[in-house]
């Protein structure tokens, strides 16, 4: 009994994973899918088609027993960060993995919230996973393409420009559990000061 009860903690069905995302704003948001919209038209089916438009920060498995005081430890962290502004600048490739993405200029801003998760979730859930420093911000159109996509991709986009700007002032922590097909909004987390000024910008 006590064996079948330890399989059941330690199974993938008592874990859930979890994703923590910034949106731009709903204009832009609009645009990008646009964008995805007229190369699946042109070039058929890829990978992260309908994904709406978001810097992804990071994701992970936790239990859930453990999801509220990873959220709480989050907000709390988040509320001395002050809202700032990304920047997106030209479409960008990379040939290893066939992405095409919104290449961002103020890339630090990013890495700096990135890696203030990063430590905060380390601290939480000691993890040697989150002691990992590597990450690259990005805005992504879509990844794993076939290699006819990427060129053909690159050959339509390498010389198009694009630029705009956006406040991130949330966050957004969403959530899916086995067998990890479906991702549901869980919980918008404010920087600071963010409470009293951020407007719905990013509702379609």
């Amino acid at each position: 009994m006590k064996s079948n009860n330890l399989n059941h903690v330690f199974s993938y069905s008592a874990l859930s994973e979890y994703l923590i995302i910034a949106l731009p704003y709903a204009e832009i948001g609009a645009e990008i899918k646009q964008i995805k919209r007229t190369f699946f038209q042109s070039y058929g089916a890829y990978s992260g088609q309908n994904s709406c438009a978001h810097i992804r920060l990071m994701s992970f498995f936790q239990f859930e027993e453990r999801e509220e005081k990873i959220l709480s430890a989050l907000q709390a962290v988040l509320s001395r960060k002050n809202p700032f502004e990304v920047f997106l600048d030209r479409f960008a490739f990379d040939g290893q993995k066939r992405d095409v993405y919104l290449d961002i200029v103020n890339k630090e801003a990013v890495k700096e919230l990135y890696d203030l998760l990063r430590l905060t979730l380390f601290n939480q859930l000691v993890s040697l996973a989150f002691l990992n420093p590597a990450f690259e911000a990005k805005m992504m159109i879509g990844q794993d393409l076939s290699p006819l996509q990427f060129l053909d991709a690159m050959k339509e986009y390498e010389g198009k420009v694009f630029t705009n700007n956006f406040s991130v002032m949330r966050l957004h922590v969403l959530k899916r559990k086995a067998p990890f097909k479906v991702w549901e909004s869980l919980r918008v987390l404010p920087l600071a000061k963010a409470q009293s000024v951020i407007l719905d910008v990013y509702k379609e």
